[in-house]
């Protein structure tokens, strides 16, 4: 990366760590796994929060991620934003502010097969 990327990781669903105004905020929670209801550790994965001038809530993007499975979907992010982006002067926040959220979805999961 060539610029900063603000990531608030938190556990608190009070926002202590205020998830919902980072580039990219993560939430933690339950994932479930099997149809017994065995739970493991996850996070709900947010984009495009910001604070001051740039005042906006995160929109949701990915929900019930598994914690093993966390690193490699922010890093299929941050590859899909590079591959993506206006120019290098754009940046991850404003990237995520200009396009709707299936748009990004569809721009992340396609560096999954890259």
């Amino acid at each position: 990366l060539d610029g900063p990327v603000n990531i608030h990781l938190t556990g608190c669903h009070h926002s202590c760590a205020q998830h919902y105004i980072g580039d990219i905020g993560l939430l933690a929670c339950k994932v479930e796994i099997g149809a017994d209801g065995d739970t493991v550790e996850g996070y709900h994965i947010l984009v495009g929060g910001g604070f001051g001038p740039d005042a906006v809530l995160a929109r949701d993007i990915y929900r019930e991620v598994k914690a093993e499975d966390a690193p490699r979907t922010i890093e299929r992010m941050l590859r899909g934003y590079l591959s993506h982006r206006s120019g290098p002067e754009e940046s991850f926040l404003a990237f995520t502010r200009r396009h709707e959220v299936e748009a990004l979805k569809a721009m992340f999961d396609a560096e999954a097969t890259a």
